[in-house]
């Protein structure tokens, strides 16, 4: 599996950045790059904006409506790691596995995962720059003290961009 490169979306001053980080033209080349989508459905791209924007978002979609674009899309446009908490463990799998054939860095835990593979996930986000884009826990874990000190790590290095509470 091979990963893709980043695709540049701006080269300018950083507030230059922000505006056109959150244009639809951008947001568009990602979707097309990444997913193969030629354009968002329904208000995929407001929910979108609004997240990249700084602003928190409630998005209520059907099954199979693109809820996960919605936070998988920010992972992509912005530095950092986006944290997904989602009680169905299957479909993280599912999701991580969809992405990593995408080229896109994204793991799991949950209670599925052997302690060797839990291990490197935690080695990655411990290091300096972890390569992890998206990743998908359970509520169960991200409750739990051990987990709760990792997180506050990642994010006091600045390395937490966005928290998504899917299917809750």
């Amino acid at each position: 599996m091979q990963k893709k490169s980043a695709l540049p979306l701006s080269d300018s001053i950083t507030n230059k950045k922000k505006v056109q980080l959150c244009s639809k033209e951008s947001l568009v080349k990602l979707l097309r790059w990444h997913f193969g989508y030629s354009d968002f459905r329904g208000m995929q791209l407001e929910a979108i904006q609004t997240v990249l924007s700084g602003r928190d978002c409630f998005c209520l979609m059907p099954t199979g409506g693109g809820k996960s674009m919605c936070y998988q899309i920010p992972a992509l446009a912005k530095v950092g790691i986006v944290l997904v908490v989602s009680p169905l463990i299957a479909l993280m799998e599912n999701q991580v596995m969809a992405l990593k054939e995408k080229g896109i860095d994204a793991e799991f835990l949950s209670s599925t995962k052997t302690a060797n593979a839990k291990d490197k996930i935690y080695e990655d986000l411990d290091s300096g720059k972890p390569s992890t884009r998206l990743l998908y826990v359970t509520p169960e874990l991200i409750a739990t003290p051990g987990f709760t000190s990792k997180l506050k790590k990642i994010y006091s290095r600045g390395l937490l961009s966005l928290i998504a509470i899917d299917e809750v």
